[in-house]
């Protein structure tokens, strides 16, 4: 028998995410994805104005050459010195960096997908002016993504709706909102979750669980990824502990930014006989059960019981396996429909407001 934690609830979000924006500025060019659309790694998804980071590679390059042919002329004068010879390679060397940077930036000014996926969010259109200055934010890439020259690949964001990009969104995490493109993995889910202090201590790494999104009789099994020891909330509210529940089926059809709840199995306990707990009645302290003995209600046995299971509670002392326990049976009495040819009963009353 598996007695379950109480449930924990949280949001879905995938267990890999990309947060794209671009690292140079310019006016956007092209778009060349849209919401949904499914893209490998390495495809282009937009591209700013490049014409001024191709000047500038120009005016390095011619830098670079002239800096080259000054070592040239120094190395070939007769009363040149060795430290002359130096500060001109040095200035070869500095040429060098800025041409590299300089192509490299160009390259930035074609965005494309770091991984394969689906576009999640799109928040900019052709015409926009992009600030640039992205770079790979490394803390992204253990949890809250952040817009970046990639943005990082998110694993444990806490997701939530990306609402107000402009161009569209499939339900990115909230800590992808700055990012220009959104790109996740749609075949590998987990259940962002909190619990509470009662619960914390029961959970573990590894441990089995079944995660049902809300409002959809979809149930998928899942596994406790990570357990947070350091908890969060205000002042005066109750303490709440991050929990990662991987989801194990890769076939589920679930969605970002969706609210589901987690049954977590803290334990397996063999040998154990339980009784569904409506077959159970209490007087005050004292448990009772009625078994078959030819009447109608049965012979009343007093019975000891314990732990809880879910809906079924441990019987201790009172039944053996395979005893017969009689059920209530409940059974719901709806009125007759109304006779539709009926004519309709009113009270008579004095009403100030009735008019002749």
């Amino acid at each position: 028998m598996r007695p379950p934690a109480s449930p924990v609830s949280g949001v879905i979000a995938p267990q890999r995410q990309a947060n794209v924006s671009f690292a140079v500025a310019g006016t956007v060019e092209s778009v060349a994805v849209k919401v949904g659309e499914s893209v490998k790694e390495g495809q282009t998804l937009a591209s700013v104005d490049d014409r001024d980071l191709r000047n500038a590679v120009a005016l390095a390059q011619a830098q670079l050459d002239a800096a080259r042919a000054q070592v040239k002329t120094i190395r070939n004068a007769s009363s040149s010195s060795s430290a002359q010879v130096t500060a001109a390679q040095a200035q070869v060397t500095s040429a060098q960096a800025s041409l590299d940077q300089a192509q490299s930036r160009v390259r930035d000014a074609t965005l494309a997908a770091p991984l394969t996926g689906v576009v999640a969010t799109v928040s900019v259109e052709v015409g926009d002016q992009v600030s640039g200055g992205g770079s790979i934010n490394p803390s992204a890439l253990s949890g809250a993504a952040t817009g970046g020259r990639l943005g990082g690949l998110s694993g444990l964001g806490a997701a939530g709706g990306a609402a107000g990009l402009p161009t569209g969104s499939l339900g990115a995490s909230s800590a992808s909102s700055g990012a220009q493109f959104v790109i996740l993995v749609p075949d590998a889910w987990q259940l962002d979750a909190t619990v509470g202090t009662a619960d914390i201590a029961a959970l573990k790494a590894g441990q089995a669980a079944i995660v049902t999104p809300k409002g959809t009789d979809t149930h998928v099994s899942g596994t406790v990824d990570s357990v947070g020891i350091v908890a969060s909330g205000s002042a005066g509210q109750a303490a709440t502990f991050p929990v990662t529940i991987k989801v194990n089926d890769a076939s589920s059809r679930l969605f970002a930014g969706s609210s589901a709840d987690a049954v977590v199995t803290t334990e397996t306990v063999q040998d154990v006989t339980t009784l569904p707990g409506r077959a159970i009645s209490y007087d005050g302290n004292t448990a009772h059960v009625r078994v078959p003995d030819g009447s109608a209600l049965g012979r009343q046995v007093t019975v000891t019981t314990g732990r809880q299971f879910g809906d079924r509670t441990e019987i201790v002392s009172g039944l053996a396996v395979g005893d017969d326990v009689l059920t209530p049976v409940v059974t719901a009495v709806s009125a007759p429909p109304a006779n539709p040819f009926a004519r309709p009963s009113s009270t008579a009353s004095a009403s100030p407001s009735a008019r002749r």
